[in-house]
């Protein structure tokens, strides 16, 4: 009898070594120690001495949730019904974190520590978060210069307001994703989060623009200063960016094996391309297209109006002008989208950097292109500093702009330089441009005879 309970204390303790073994060796940290708040290091309250993690390798995430590990000791992260991402026992570390007052270690949480390899990138991200910063700082003019100007302050004016507010804020949480390091999952599913809601509202806010034109081409009206009209485009645009982020976080947070976004699971934004396209991709290619068709039929529309010329005149501005917005806020994203889809090239680079930059072609297109703008600047004084600097500008080139009107342009200065061998250097140049047509000056012929003399036979 004794002899059976020593072999099944043996079956016993042989079963629970790989067991005991396992769950060491998943630990982050010894017995006592806790990884520190902002850092990835193992902290030993009492002698406030941190040593590193039983991780080998460089580059770590923090998960605080949704993973479990299974029974071969590998880590599970879930995302989805058909996604989950599995991790061996040499990627992963379980512990808890805490931050350096904790002494007594009574406010930790369970973590999992985990090890990511980073996709080699043809451009750093810190470039495009510069590059974002001066789309920020075009943005937030274009906004400020409607704001205070009153005449642009109709409908469509506190439309591209807001398009521009939320188009800046939305660069500007990317800017903070991509240039600032993050140690709580929590805040860093916040900042995604809040990024989507500000892009998404940024299309609705252009489909709004697009359904304005559309809507003026039904019936000729005076410009609308009022909050009446505008307020029912606030609640389409801000309204619906609000249900569609309120319903991802929820999709994203609720415990299942549903497809998730995974903002703040692993990453702080998108958990790859597929959950992008599924939960934001989709939803810009509506409106894109919504905004396309919106185009084609208000186009139609415009060249059969019976209105006032005046009025078409407007319109058709107005309409170019948001077809260009829209152009010029879609085609880069659409770009960004199949980039998604295809392997990284220079080329897809390149049109990222372009899209990082679209609040500079925003500006150029709403101020500096936009001559009802630059009137309105110049009549409350806006511009008084440049005029005369525009001026001293034109007389200085003075000069220049005889030399090119009285010589360059002038075809018989060129022949008679060229045939006195001036310009037999470029003689060819010379050729080909006398050749184009004939001088103009040599038409008249002088007869040095008075009109009263002259006999007609």
């Amino acid at each position: 009898m004794g002899s059976s309970r020593m072999e099944y204390s043996i079956i016993i303790c042989f079963l629970l070594i790989p067991v005991s073994y396992v769950s060491a060796s998943a630990r982050c940290c010894p017995e006592g120690q806790a990884i520190l708040y902002k850092r990835d290091v193992c902290w030993e309250p009492k002698t406030n001495v941190t040593i590193p993690t039983s991780l080998k390798c460089n580059d770590t995430i923090r998960l605080l949730n949704s993973y479990v590990v299974n029974e071969a000791d590998k880590l599970v992260l879930h995302l989805g019904h058909d996604i989950d991402e599995t991790f061996e026992t040499d990627s992963y570390c379980l512990a808890n974190f805490t931050i350096m007052k904790d002494l007594n270690l009574t406010r930790v949480r369970p973590m999992a520590l985990v090890c990511t390899e980073k996709e080699e990138e043809i451009i750093d991200d810190k470039i495009l978060g510069y590059t974002m910063i001066i789309s920020v700082i075009f943005l937030a003019a274009t906004a400020l210069i409607y704001s205070l100007l009153p005449e642009l302050r109709d409908v469509q004016g506190k439309s591209i307001i807001n398009f521009c507010i939320s188009l800046g804020i939305g660069l500007l949480v990317l800017i903070i994703m991509k240039l600032m390091t993050y140690y709580h999952m929590g805040w860093c599913a916040a900042r995604g989060f809040l990024a989507y809601y500000f892009l998404i509202a940024t299309f609705f806010w252009s489909n709004a623009i697009a359904i304005q034109v559309l809507l003026n081409t039904r019936r000729p009206a005076t410009l609308d200063y009022s909050w009446r009209e505008f307020k029912w485009y606030m609640i389409y645009a801000w309204g619906c960016s609000t249900v569609l982020t309120i319903c991802m976080a929820i999709v994203n947070f609720h415990p299942g094996h549903h497809q998730k976004p995974g903002i703040g699971l692993m990453h702080c934004w998108f958990f790859d391309k597929y959950q992008q396209w599924y939960y934001m991709y989709s939803i810009i290619s509506i409106l894109l297209a919504a905004n396309i068709c919106i185009f084609i039929y208000t186009s139609l529309l415009i060249w059969r109006l019976s209105f006032s010329s005046s009025h078409i005149r407007a319109l058709k501005f107005k309409f170019v002008m948001t077809v260009r917005l829209i152009i010029l806020m879609g085609l880069p994203w659409v770009f960004e989208m199949i980039g998604s889809l295809v392997e990284k090239h220079i080329i897809w680079t390149i049109l990222d950097v372009f899209n990082t930059l679209q609040g500079l072609l925003i500006f150029l297109l709403l101020v500096v292109f936009r001559k009802r703008v630059i009137k309105m600047m110049y009549k409350h004084g806006w511009l008084n500093c440049i005029s005369g600097t525009i001026l001293d500008v034109f007389n200085t080139l003075q000069g220049l702009l005889i030399f090119l009107l009285l010589v360059v342009f002038r075809k018989r200065v060129i022949k008679m330089m060229y045939k006195h061998g001036w310009l037999n250097c470029i003689s060819g140049f010379v050729e080909r441009h006398l050749a184009t047509e004939d001088d103009e000056e040599n038409v008249v012929q002088h007869t040095d005879v008075p009109m009263n003399d002259r006999t007609v036979s």
